[in-house]
């Protein structure tokens, strides 16, 4: 049978709110009744039907309302057909707050004993596991242990009450690891209750009394670090944490009593100031983390990446706080203040902004694959804001149309400064990492306007063979496919090849910012030996074959599979075949939008469509036709120069290199050439 239940809440609600009603009115009527037959002189025995129907209805009525209750607080609840939100049953092992609060009551006392005894054994931490997500028994549990017993529990569960030297090592607490992972996930089951099912109004106060204290931090980490929690509940509670440590931040400085810290006693604590508790949580609530670092009254981002110094990984977690606030949401909702996608924006912006700071830089050493992640979503805004040489503040794009060289309505976009993201993407470019992600990113975007304007042009000369061929019904089909060509070499002499060069020449600016921050810009020097380099070139000779995606596809959802096509296969087994100036990042950019401008016209037919009178295209020579050592085409479409064998290389570069090719394709070198020159003129102030 199927666990799935289902309410519709405003029906529900109606009837709740009736049925109450109903209960007080019924009463009433029922003693009027009573009056008028005692008036004729009749006698009752008992009440009357109408006060046991009031009564009963009163009864049902708490259960109607848990079973609502229980319903809007399930996080995994649908919405489905005629407004009825359906959840899954079979984690509500209590079917009654009074049997969850039986339950939780035992296993409290069960608990309490074997901790204060250091006798912590799997089968109590099974039965707390086993009730986990059960709302009835959380709220009950969160009652039965207050939250400064509860947090004393999990410190004694490590020994805190112990001489340092006979706490248990690190790899001696699964147990208390698993222990503190189910108490955090009752804490977040508990903490999603709605209406009378809802923890007290100062249990967040209670929560985080004495943070400064390590084994009250180190209870509050571990306690927020695994549950699914209530936004309202997070967000409050991570408003005060941050009020606590704004006012009252620690010294460092002074030395730590052994005695106060908890944990095992080889294991790195990490960092124990009150952020530092709640920034594991927020990564995992990228709703909670957006409402937080958008506060317009705290404005937390300042002080978190700029003044707040960190322990251990804690830099890394708020990178990734940040990561997924900025990321998580990608939308272009009305109004554009309440909007998630708006708030996601907002938040790239001025977090880029600060990553450019050196002293934020030298604050957060670990977050810069993180920083990565956010430019690769907002790819781009870096490619407008970096070709206009922009000197925006931080702001959002918050147009109707944020990215106009795409199809589609694209997300909110986030305002760069031109200079300030090439300093942030220098020092984030230590990280292979970051940079291969960014780099997949400008791959993925180059082939997809690529891809959209050729589709674009293919189009319009589409529209205009139709209109000819409606005009000359009498044309013979070679008539056809010489017009068709004729129309092909006009609209690529002009408006379509120009509409090529200006757009490879758009993304050479971009090309030039990415690959100078990661230091292998320079013109003149070899860098085949620097990895960055390596992975540049690896992008340019495998960026044909990504797949530009549907039309309207947002990028950052594609990125995480561009760079798998890239950097994830194996490399080609074919002997390397040196191109002409290969050595350089310029002379790569080259070959790249080359490869990716000729790979994107014969994906649209703008090379014809491979009959012996189309001049343009491969497949009128022999040596480039299927059979041919030479054939450099796979299943119509030119193969990425990653792919490509000796021979093949060869074709192709021959067939770039002729005439008749010449008549509809024109290499972009020109357009690469001066859009490195520009951007190394602003950016550098060489060139």
């Amino acid at each position: 049978m199927s666990s799935q239940v289902g309410i519709n809440p405003t029906l529900m609600t109606q009837l709740i709110n009736g049925m109450k009603r109903a209960a007080g009115t019924l009463p009433d009527v029922g003693l009027q009744v009573e009056r008028a037959l005692t008036s004729l002189g009749l006698q009752l025995w008992g009440p009357t039907q109408a006060q046991v129907i009031g009564r009963l209805i009163s009864e049902q009525i708490p259960a109607l309302q848990g079973r609502l209750d229980l319903i809007l607080a399930a996080p995994d609840r649908e919405a489905g057909q005629g407004g009825i939100l359906w959840a899954s049953e079979s984690a509500w092992l209590s079917k009654s707050p009074a049997e969850g609060a039986a339950t939780a009551k035992a296993l409290a006392t069960r608990l309490r004993d074997q901790v204060a005894g250091h006798a912590l054994d799997a089968e109590t931490v099974a039965a707390i596991e086993l009730h986990k997500n059960d709302p009835y028994f959380a709220l009950a549990f969160c009652r039965e242990i207050p939250p400064r017993e509860l947090k004393a529990l999990i410190t004694r569960s490590y020994g805190s009450d112990l001489p340092p030297s006979n706490r248990p090592l690190q790899h001696d607490v699964a147990l208390q690891e698993r222990l503190g992972t189910m108490l955090s996930t009752v804490l977040g089951t508990a903490s999603r209750g709605v209406g009378r099912m809802q923890l007290a109004d100062d249990y967040t106060d209670r929560l985080i009394e004495d943070i400064e204290e390590p084994k009250d931090a180190f209870a509050v980490k571990r306690l927020l670090q695994d549950g699914e929690f209530g936004h309202t509940f997070l967000l409050t509670l991570t408003q005060k944490l941050y009020d606590k440590d704004l006012a009252h931040p620690l010294d460092r400085s002074l030395p730590r009593d052994p005695w106060s810290m908890p944990g095992p006693r080889d294991a790195s604590l990490g960092d124990l100031s009150p952020m530092g508790t709640v920034l594991v949580a927020l990564a995992h609530h990228p709703a909670v983390a957006q409402d937080f670092f958008t506060d317009p009254g705290r404005r937390p981002l300042a002080y978190l990446m700029r003044r707040h110094p960190w322990n251990g990984d804690a830099d890394a977690d708020l990178g990734w706080a940040i990561q997924v606030a900025a990321t998580e949401f990608r939308d272009h909702d009305l109004p554009p203040g309440n909007s998630r996608g708006y708030k996601s924006a907002l938040i790239a912006s001025w977090a880029t902004r600060f990553w450019s700071d050196p002293k934020v830089q030298e604050n957060l050493p670990r977050s810069r694959a993180h920083l990565g992640e956010i430019l690769a979503h907002y790819i781009g805004d870096l490619h407008r804001d970096t070709r206009a040489f922009s000197s925006e503040l931080p702001g959002v794009v918050a147009g109707s149309d944020p990215d106009k060289d795409l199809y589609g309505i694209e997300p909110y976009g986030a305002r760069f400064n031109g200079s300030a993201i090439k300093d942030a993407m220098t020092w984030a470019f230590e990280d292979d990492e970051a940079f291969e992600t960014v780099v997949a990113a400008h791959g993925l975007y180059s082939a997809k306007m690529l891809d959209e304007l050729a589709g674009m042009v293919a189009t319009e000369i589409a529209d205009d063979f139709s209109a000819w061929r409606e005009a000359n019904p009498e044309a013979t089909p070679r008539q056809l496919e010489a017009m068709r060509q004729d129309m092909l070499e006009e609209h690529m002499s002009r408006s379509g090849g120009a509409a090529f060069v200006r757009a490879t020449g758009d993304l050479a600016v971009a090309t030039w910012v990415i690959t100078n921050a990661a230091n292998i810009s320079t013109i003149r020097e070899a860098k085949e030996v620097d990895a960055r380099f390596a992975a540049f070139k690896e992008m340019a000779e495998k960026v044909v074959g990504l797949a530009p995606g549907p039309q309207g596809t947002f990028i950052g959802l594609m990125v995480d599979s561009a760079k798998g096509a890239i950097f994830a296969q194996a490399k080609s087994g074919y002997e390397e075949q040196a191109r002409t100036d290969a050595d350089t990042a310029l002379g790569v950019a080259k070959h790249m939008f080359t490869d990716l401008t000729a790979a994107t016209m014969m994906r649209h037919g703008l090379f014809g469509e491979g009959s012996s009178l189309t001049k343009t295209h491969p497949y009128r020579y022999q040596d480039f036709s299927p059979g041919a050592v030479g054939h450099f085409l796979d299943d119509g479409q030119i193969r990425p120069w990653a792919e490509m064998n000796a021979d093949q290389r060869w074709a192709y570069n021959e067939w770039l290199g002729l005439n008749d090719t010449g008549r509809v394709f024109g290499k972009p070198t020109d357009s690469i050439e001066n859009g490195f020159r520009d951007a190394a003129k602003i950016y550098s102030g060489s060139g």
